[in-house]
């Protein structure tokens, strides 16, 4: 089996992945939020109930991507450069626009009120993800290389561990930097690189590792239910035990079950603009609802999600018109720059 066919379906998961989180902030992170719903609503149970995959699915994916393109020492500046084009001045641009528009335009939204030096430091919203992301790309790349690319395994179990003695200790948030954020996305990032590095030994035993996940999934579902039937609601806790096994076994079952999609696969170019920009099109149609007065929640989901997939889709295509626009708002090469076939590089 070749490399590249362990990532056959990425493009599928990651537009998957971009979609559950479109889906999440259509219904609102909290019950004041988007669609203004609290438990026992089933809104809120699907929202909160996927807390365990919608970030660590992005992390996923971007370890198994950087395991085809690991960092080199021979070329770190090279590599720190991609990553500053691709990740850091597409977030600080998209962090700054909704900066302005929050506080000047809209007087609303989560940037309202924000310290300008947060929307450099991409600790607005759901930009928490570019810094803690941009943290383990340097981190784990850089013991990656001087590992020489033997110790994923030792680095995924360190990271476990890690996650786990974050949540047993009583350890002040570490939100300086989103060093949480990486803490809590290391172990899926490192998932990536392991399937991805091992993926013939993986597919070889497929039959097996399918009823681990499903393991996982079915133990750390039950002590969410069982934490449901203590306290009203789903757990929002991060680091421990039971959203490690949930999060990893829904992974594992999403990587080696689900298809290859062809039109998912054409999406997905769009996936990292629908990240950065799906609140423009979520926030209008649920004020435009609520202006209207329609109380349906079920219209509110299906035009929310539609709104927030279709409207970065459109800024995309509008970006991707000229160079600085492609590199500033995209992160994205100028358009001569890059071969026709050349093969995407992603998060």
């Amino acid at each position: 089996m070749r490399p590249e066919a362990a990532l056959h379906n990425v493009n599928t998961l990651r537009y998957f992945a971009t979609a559950l989180l479109v889906a999440f902030h259509v219904v609102g992170a909290s019950e004041t939020g988007g669609m203004q719903v609290g438990y026992p609503s089933v809104w809120r149970m699907f929202a909160d109930g996927l807390i365990d995959v919608r970030m660590p699915l992005f992390a996923f994916i971007a370890g198994a991507v950087y395991a085809l393109r690991p960092l080199l020492l021979s070329d770190i500046s090279g590599f720190c450069t991609g990553k500053f084009y691709r990740i850091v001045l597409p977030g600080i641009a998209a962090s700054v626009i909704f900066l302005v528009i929050c506080n000047l335009v809209l007087k609303n939204g989560f940037a309202y009120g924000a310290d300008p030096l947060s929307a450099v430091l991409l600790s607005m919203g759901h930009f928490w993800f570019l810094q803690a992301i941009l943290i383990i790309f340097l981190v784990v790349g850089g013991l990656d290389a001087l590992l020489r690319y033997r110790a994923a395994a030792l680095l995924f179990a360190g990271a476990v561990g890690l996650t786990l003695v974050r949540s047993a200790l009583p350890l002040p948030a570490l939100q300086y930097l989103m060093i949480d954020g990486a803490v809590y996305l290391a172990p899926y990032f490192l998932l990536g690189m392991l399937l991805f590095r091992h993926h013939a030994w993986v597919a070889a035993r497929k039959q097996i590792i399918v009823p681990v996940a499903l393991g996982l999934f079915g133990i750390g579902l039950a002590m969410n239910i069982a934490f449901y039937q203590e306290t009203g609601h789903l757990s929002q806790i991060r680091f421990d035990a039971q959203s490690l096994a949930q999060g990893i076994g829904i992974i594992l079952l999403a990587q080696l079950l689900f298809p290859r999609v062809a039109l998912l696969d054409r999406l997905a170019v769009f996936s990292f603009t629908i990240f950065l920009y799906h609140p423009f099109g979520t926030a209008a149609v649920s004020r435009s609802l609520t202006y209207l007065e329609v109380d349906a929640l079920s219209l509110h989901f299906v035009l929310g999600l539609v709104a927030g997939l279709v409207v970065p889709c459109l800024i995309h295509l509008l970006a991707a018109r000229s160079d600085w626009s492609r590199r500033l708002i995209l992160g994205l090469r100028p358009i001569g720059s890059v071969p026709l076939n050349a093969t995407r590089k992603t998060l």
